[in-house]
């Protein structure tokens, strides 16, 4: 999971295949927003956004080891499901696109229900669960097979 942290971009779960071959990786996710998530706006234009670097807010599936990796899905969250910030929401809300190493492989939701933020635990809207997309956002959740994600 990648977030924005000036001294630890990111936090990474190694799942090991204890040596057994897969061809097709499968899962979902669930979480909540605390403040203002910014789903692919690049917040540092120093850095740029590959996947080696935090390009998303959110949770991202990789395999392949440091310098190498390779991208299977990524979760992203938004600041708001109303906000006309539109830069700061999911990409199918307005928002900046993701890069496109990412492609089409992403869910973006937001678990603000509001025009503004606060940097609060917003606790009545679970993200990635396909429930409660309204406002700007209504459109995020149409693909029917989510919040699951399947990749070969």
């Amino acid at each position: 999971s990648c977030g924005r942290k000036s001294n630890a971009p990111c936090d990474s779960l190694n799942i090991t295949t204890s040596g057994a071959s897969y061809q097709t990786v499968c899962g979902r996710f669930r979480g909540y927003q605390i403040g203002s998530p910014d789903a692919f706006q690049k917040w540092n234009y120093a850095i740029q956004r590959d996947i080696e670097t935090y390009y998303v807010d959110g949770i991202t599936v990789t395999y392949g080891s440091p310098g190498s990796r390779n991208h299977v899905y990524t979760y992203a969250a938004g600041w708001s499901e109303t906000a006309n910030i539109n830069q700061f929401g999911c990409p199918c809300a307005g928002g900046t696109a993701p890069p496109q190493f990412v492609d089409s492989d992403y869910y973006c939701e937001s678990g603000n229900p509001g025009p503004g933020y606060s940097l609060q635990f917003y606790s009545s809207d679970v993200l990635w669960d396909r429930q409660q997309c309204g406002g700007n956002e209504s459109t995020c959740c149409n693909p029917p097979d989510l919040p699951w994600f399947c990749k070969t």
